[in-house]
């Protein structure tokens, strides 16, 4: 009986006093930013995942769970550092993530696991499970709008020529670059590149460019639009304006920008704009206050050459691949974790996964967004229009 009475005292004993540890040694928690107002579908939150280890950590893995209902962005590596605790040092974890809700109503963060080993008290190396807490929130539905939803923190944009547009040498042409800055979106959730039109002019389109920075404060991405324009001969041409409608989470109320139109001339050529559809003319400016950058004009003859250029690129390389002749690309290099999530999502029929995989993929590779795709894109967050088969999705993105 007193040796019952032993084991029985023995499995009562806290675990972690087994191991040496005590109560507070260890802490694992989950804490939202905090905001005036609940977020909206599509809106980022920031999460932070704060861990204290009052003990030695030899080895460590903090496993996250599926967050079934987010889009999600890990913001940067883990920072570990020591903080000054009732006159000890402290050792502690933060890991910064920005969260997405796919969907409006209740969702849930589910608990966040740290696997540990640990130099306990007692000088004995240790394994620890710490769970954090789970959070709960209410996502509030999207306004309606024909408008592609575009739901961030701040934006910034900058509209450039390279040229005096107003008076280019003859032949040659202007190059337009716009670049938006936006805090609080990942890049495939930016509306895809518009489309630049306008009467009496050529506009050449080049493909977008989306970069991104992930700073503790969420993700700023920074997009190149481009255009090259080229008057056509015997007139002044112009562009349209551009519309670009967004949603300022922070004052919580629809914002809208506008590209002003812009006149598009030779130097010394006829200064009259033929208006495409009533055949107006007009000899005004279409647009005031343009900067230019001082660039030496696009030669006429540069475009025609580049083209040309491109063709025989590509009948070269289609020509090699009849032939059999491919890149010499190392093994190693050959899987790509991304396609084999973009054919996996396709293959369970996941619109989100192709999309978040197909926009990983196209912003990486600099790439822009074929019309398979962004049809998808409208159908998920924009007007409802029919969705596209998926295996479609993946053999433009091929």
């Amino acid at each position: 009986m007193r040796w019952l009475a032993l084991v029985l005292a023995f499995l009562a004993f806290p675990v972690q006093a087994q191991q040496g540890l005590e109560p507070g040694d260890i802490r694992l928690e989950l804490v939202l930013e905090d905001r005036d107002h609940a977020p909206l579908q599509g809106e980022m939150i920031l999460l932070s995942i704060r861990g204290t280890y009052k003990i030695p950590v030899v080895r460590e893995k903090l496993r996250q769970p599926a967050l079934d209902g987010f889009d999600w962005m890990q913001l940067g590596e883990d920072r570990w550092y020591k903080e000054r605790e009732d006159g000890f040092d402290v050792l502690k974890l933060e890991r910064r993530m920005a969260l997405f809700p796919q969907k409006a109503g209740d969702l849930e963060i589910p608990a966040f696991t740290h696997s540990l080993e640990m130099l306990g008290r007692n000088g004995r190396t240790v394994p620890v499970e710490q769970v954090s807490n789970d959070l709960a929130l209410v996502a509030t539905p999207r306004p309606d709008s024909d408008d592609w939803w575009f739901p961030v923190r701040q934006i910034r944009i900058d509209d450039q020529w390279s040229n005096q547009t107003e008076a280019l040498e003859p032949g040659g042409a202007a190059l337009r670059v716009v670049s938006l800055t936006v805090d609080g979106s990942a890049p495939q959730r930016i509306p895809p590149m518009p489309e630049l039109t306008g009467a009496g002019a050529f506009i050449f389109p080049h493909p977008e460019h989306r970069i991104v920075a992930l700073g503790p404060n969420g993700p700023r991405t920074r997009v190149f639009w481009r255009w090259t324009v080229r008057p056509k001969e015997g007139s002044a041409g112009y562009t349209n304006p551009i519309r670009l409608a967004w949603f300022d989470t922070e004052a919580q109320e629809p914002r809208e920008i506008s590209l002003n139109a812009q006149r598009i001339a030779y130097a010394g050529g006829s200064q009259e704009v033929q208006t495409a559809d009533t055949g107006i003319r007009s000899s005004g400016s279409l647009s005031e206050g343009t900067e230019a950058w001082g660039l030496p004009p696009l030669p006429g003859w540069m475009l025609p050459l580049v083209a040309v250029l491109g063709m025989l690129a590509g009948l070269a390389m289609m020509a090699w691949q009849r032939r059999g002749i491919g890149w010499s690309v190392p093994d190693w290099v050959r899987p790509d974790p991304v396609r084999r999530a973009l054919r996996q999502a396709a293959r369970n029929g996941d619109a989100m996964g192709v999309r978040n995989s197909a926009h990983a993929l196209l912003a990486r590779d600099g790439r822009a967004v074929p019309d398979a795709l962004a049809t998808l894109d409208r159908n998920l967050f924009g007007p409802a229009t029919e969705t596209p088969d998926l295996a479609s999705v993946v053999r433009a993105i091929r």
